[in-house]
């Protein structure tokens, strides 16, 4: 069975639960993919494909080969890349700026070949879900509630960094939980989703106002 993380920020390293989790699913160290956030950014990239190699490194995970999936890889080379994959990292960063990469290179369709283990991060955590109900938050280039179809891994709409959100941005995510539940997960914590199985580690609070959407 495939196995999805979905994660916020680990400011200090991957916590040990989170390394546990890793050891349990990852079977082999051969191919890393590192998906970006904003696949126009080369420098950016590679600076923090890099910095999650180390995370992965000082958790005693050391992979043979790293791609980093972005606009110098070929399109015609990302499907091999991906069935080849023994992890794929969802970067953080843009979450819309991503998402519509994602939608360009068709990378819903593209994973659907991999038996990967899958492990998003912040922005990249929420594009893993199917109908995304994302709550304004202007610092975070989303102007106003959106919603779309994202890449269809997991049954939920994720808010990160929910331990560093305002009262206002709390509110957002209430108002926008109308439509759709919302999963707020706070930083160093994660989301396990194994054969439809779903495991939260961590802290988190669920929003639904769905019974209020039309009040």
């Amino acid at each position: 069975m495939q196995t999805y993380f979905l994660t916020s920020d680990f400011p200090n390293g991957f916590p040990e639960a989170f390394i546990t989790a890793l050891k349990q699913t990852i079977v082999r160290q051969e191919h890393f993919v590192f998906a970006a956030s904003s696949f126009d950014k080369a420098e950016v990239n590679e600076k923090y494909a890099r910095k999650i190699m180390d995370m992965f490194a000082a958790a005693g995970f050391h992979f043979q080969t790293l791609t980093i999936l972005d606009d110098r890889l070929p399109l015609a080379q990302i499907g091999q890349v991906l069935e080849q994959a023994d992890v794929i990292w969802l970067a953080g960063g843009d979450t819309l700026s991503q998402h519509a990469s994602f939608e360009r290179i068709g990378l819903r369709e593209k994973l659907k070949t991999t038996t990967a283990v899958l492990i998003g991060m912040s922005a990249g955590a929420i594009n893993m879900g199917d109908q995304i109900v994302l709550a304004r938050h202007e610092l975070d280039n989303v102007p106003e509630l959106t919603q779309y179809h994202g890449l269809g891994l997991v049954p939920m709409s994720l808010e990160p960094h929910f331990n560093l959100a305002s009262a206002q941005h709390r509110e957002e995510i209430r108002q926008a939980s109308r439509i759709a539940p919302i999963l707020a997960l706070c930083d160093d914590a994660f989301v396990q989703v194994t054969g439809g199985k779903i495991q939260i580690v961590g802290e988190y609070q669920i929003f639904d106002e769905t019974r209020n959407k039309n009040s």
